[in-house]
């Protein structure tokens, strides 16, 4: 099963939009496979065994050297011919997706940068085009679902947390999901909100470099990701009960315990 396979190999051979209405065309023999995303549809595929009727949010994969008809009422989709060694079934295939959100810009942003073609647009297609078939196998494999749909945002959360252009919107993006999405996954998976969750990684962050004494106050917080200090703070007493000069102060005055030790030891010689 095409979908529930856990690795191909490929090579695109195009990426193309298709918008077709009261359209019928017969296919035969193409050497090559396709795999489309079908923002809206009311489509037939008739091969000669099986009928087989394509919706909105269909994931289609049709393989090389199989002989069939389409039949659109409607038929809004992106393709994606490419070749493969790897398969060789004789019958299409086909999901609705329950995350279209996920799969829609995925579909679409191949698309672009197949016809952009701009320098190294192949590597980045073929980039976009494991990430789609990793979103199939995960949909369509119960044991897969246990990875996290946000894994790619979390992980440019955590290295890229101090700069002070970082949006949840730009986060959201990075696991191409909806923002409202994006909030919902993490709520549930972190139990707290990714702005909170950004927040207690610069303030942590932030108290990390007081320790080191090594930088000022206001340096401190432009490096954490803040352009305010004021904001920062603020967000920084709000997280541990004490101001950044409070906290400065109270940790660089604390006598360490070799300094205790060599007190003491200068005190019984005396």
């Amino acid at each position: 099963m095409f979908f529930e396979k856990d690795a191909i190999s490929f090579h695109i051979l195009d990426v193309l939009k298709v918008q077709s209405k009261n359209y019928r065309c017969y296919n035969s023999e193409r050497n090559y496979a396709a795999l489309s995303f079908r923002y809206r549809a009311d489509t037939v595929l008739k091969t000669e065994t099986e009928e087989h009727r394509l919706g909105d949010n269909t994931i289609t994969y049709v393989p090389a050297h199989l002989n069939y008809t389409r039949i659109a009422k409607l038929d809004d989709l992106i393709c994606i011919h490419f070749e493969t060694p790897d398969m060789h079934s004789r019958e299409p295939e086909y999901f609705v997706t329950r995350h279209p959100e996920i799969f829609a810009p995925l579909f679409q942003a191949i698309f672009d940068c197949w016809n952009e073609k701009k320098p190294g647009y192949r590597y980045r297609c073929s980039a976009y085009l494991y990430k789609i078939l990793a979103e199939c196998f995960a949909e369509n494999c119960p044991e897969a679902q246990s990875f996290s749909r946000i894994a790619p945002s979390v992980e440019y959360m955590n290295s890229h947390f101090s700069d002070p252009n970082l949006s949840i919107q730009l986060l959201a993006k990075k696991s191409f999901i909806s923002e409202v999405y994006f909030r919902k996954l993490f709520q549930k998976e972190y139990g707290t909100s990714p702005k909170k969750h950004l927040i207690q990684l610069r303030i942590q962050y932030a108290a990390d470099l007081i320790t080191s004494g090594y930088y000022s106050l206001k340096e401190i917080s432009a490096i954490a990701g803040y352009q305010d200090y004021k904001y920062f703070s603020v967000e920084f007493k709000r997280l541990l009960g004490v101001s950044p000069s409070e906290y400065s102060y109270n940790f660089l005055q604390e006598p360490s315990e070799e300094n205790t030790l060599r007190s003491s030891n200068k005190t019984n010689e005396t």
